[in-house]
């Protein structure tokens, strides 16, 4: 039956749409987004299309980029003065992309603002089927109290139309289901590479215990300024045994000078951007992941953390809400002393199992999601 399915599967063709994009100098989408087309296309023909307005230019740019059964289609545009000209703007050139495209069996689409309304174009184009995940956090309580008449009317407009909604983990679905109160909401995790992220043999004893912490470093979410005044707390308590290094593809300058003014640079180390597989030795070097952020749909960073076997220290979001003992130490939101004290019992030797931490991280293999996304797909489409 599996075999019957996978041939079935190589016939057909998905269309992968997404409301977050990249620039010119990041040509892919984000990272979940990157993965799971490029998983998907073990199975599937998969084409990625998405548009970029891009102030620079008068007319339509487009990109090829194609890879195996994977065929990722950029259209530049550009980005118009008003509300109305970037819309017509971005209109024009998704009906652009959609002539690009054939034979589209069933539609996987990601994140619904601010783009969702050009997903329910797409599917009555093909007449297949509409699966979206989403991935934001515009859903939690505060930020849903927020939503303009522009949010309002994508998200009303879209939800008649999606055939599947799935969500990345328990903590995001039950703020999704606030609002999507008559939809039933699958959980579909974002797959990482366990067999890239895997734990050292034999791990060496660090002489200081080291932490890490790898982000955007965006304030409003990650909190990082919280972590570095956990550090301070340690510092001022007298631990001098123990280092973080903060791992950021953004600049880091402005978080590095918050750092240097309360004194604590032979703490702190701050490094990248580095490409992901260049991730690993940082994972393998430390004792402990932290995660101070203040929202996470699913933060694969404590994914690939729990992958090599690392302890995790953080806030009950995304995967890491309701944490298990065995899996690390859960600390309160924008409570640096909460996290402090979590980080003195890693500095006072507590342990644990790295084999057990390993095994959770199974759960998010990436042969375990794309079984789940193929019952989903053949549910749909056959």
């Amino acid at each position: 039956m599996y075999f019957s399915n996978v041939m079935s599967a190589l016939r057909k063709h998905i269309l992968i749409l997404s409301s977050w994009y990249p620039n010119r100098t990041a040509p892919f989408l984000g990272n979940f987004v990157q993965q799971q087309a490029k998983l998907v296309a073990e199975l599937f023909q998969v084409t990625v299309l998405y548009t970029v307005a891009d102030e620079a230019i008068n007319t339509i740019e487009t990109v090829v980029i194609e890879t195996g059964n994977l065929k990722e289609i950029i259209i530049y545009h550009p980005k118009g003065s008003n509300f109305y000209s970037r819309k017509k703007e971005q209109d024009k050139a998704f009906d652009f992309g959609l002539k690009m495209v054939k034979d589209v069996d069933l539609i996987h689409a990601h994140v619904l603002l601010p783009k969702g309304y050009l997903f329910v174009r797409a599917k009555k184009e093909f007449s297949c089927p509409l699966i979206v995940t989403e991935h934001a956090s515009y859903y939690r309580k505060e930020r849903r109290k927020k939503w303009n008449l522009k949010e309002k009317f994508i998200l009303n407009y879209v939800k008649k139309h999606i055939d599947k909604l799935i969500a990345v983990s328990e903590f995001q679905q039950e703020d999704i289901s606030a609002y999507f109160d008559t939809t039933p909401i699958d959980i579909v995790h974002n797959p990482i590479n366990t067999e890239l992220f895997q734990p050292l043999i034999s791990k060496p004893t660090n002489e200081k215990k080291q932490f890490l912490h790898i982000s955007t470093l965006d304030k409003e979410v990650k909190n990082p300024n919280g972590i570095i005044d956990a550090v301070e707390l340690l510092a001022r308590k007298g631990f001098h045994d123990f280092e973080l290094t903060i791992v950021s593809d953004e600049s880091y300058a402005e978080l590095q000078k918050y750092a240097e003014q309360k004194s604590l640079s032979t703490y702190i180390h701050f490094a990248g951007p580095f490409e992901h597989e260049d991730l690993l030795p940082f994972y393998h070097k430390s004792d402990a992941f932290v995660l101070f952020s203040n929202y996470e749909s699913f933060s694969i960073v404590l994914a690939e953390a729990w992958s090599c076997g690392l302890p995790t220290l953080t806030t009950p979001v995304g995967i890491g809400f309701n944490l298990q003992a065995e899996y690390g130490i859960q600390v309160k939101i924008n409570d640096s002393l909460s996290l402090a004290m979590a980080m003195e019992k890693i500095i006072h030797n507590h342990t644990f199992d790295s084999n057990v931490i390993r095994a959770k991280s199974q759960n998010y293999s990436m042969q375990n999601i794309l079984g789940q996304l193929l019952t989903i797909y053949t549910e749909l489409n056959g």
